[in-house]
């Protein structure tokens, strides 16, 4: 007769064995969900950003477009840039990211109205496209922004101001063209 004591120690280590696949498997697991929330998160904060860009770019387009067409005073702090041969979108760093009377800041009353999470205001500037005394000066403006998400903390007072976090740049070219006086129908 045969006994089993052999074979004891085997469903022991087989057991351990199973316990140590299945603790790789779960640990696998939870990384891959902690990684896909880190990116998930970091496209909503990228969208936020966009967002407040949109919004600036809104803004100071109507803002243009009213002071051109009606003769409406532009925002306290909006100040249309002359032309120049190197825009001064271009230059980032020292345009964007130091202090600068050129860059015009939202108010972040305006950009939270609807409980939106963001604690630095989106940011733009007005120039114009052409040299003065050309027939485009006055007509063709170049808008950009720059917003941010809403994990960037409020630009601090010093000369540095460059975010740590989500920043998207968006730009349009505003054309005014005027509209003739519709003529009356002749009967």
């Amino acid at each position: 007769m045969k006994t089993n004591a052999s074979q004891q120690g085997v469903v022991l280590i087989m057991s351990l064995l199973m316990l140590v696949i299945v603790s790789l498997l779960a640990t696998a697991t939870m990384k891959s969900a902690l990684s896909g929330e880190a990116v998930s998160s970091g496209v909503r904060q990228n969208q936020l950003a966009h967002q407040a860009a949109e919004m600036a770019l809104r803004h100071c387009e109507d803002a243009v477009f009213n002071h051109a067409n009606s003769g409406a005073a532009l925002p306290s702090g909006l100040a249309i840039q002359d032309f120049s041969i190197t825009p001064s979108w271009q230059a980032t760093a020292t345009t964007w990211d130091q202090v600068n009377l050129a860059i015009y800041v939202l108010s972040l009353n305006d950009v939270n109205n609807n409980g939106a999470p963001y604690q630095r205001p989106p940011e733009c500037l007005v120039e114009h496209l052409a040299a003065a005394g050309t027939p485009e000066h006055n007509t063709v403006f170049v808008v950009t922004a720059r917003g941010f998400g809403p994990e960037v903390p409020k630009a601090g007072d010093s000369a540095d101001r460059r975010p740590k976090g989500s920043e998207v740049f968006l730009q349009s070219t505003l054309q005014l063209v005027e509209i003739p006086p519709a003529t009356p129908a002749a009967n």
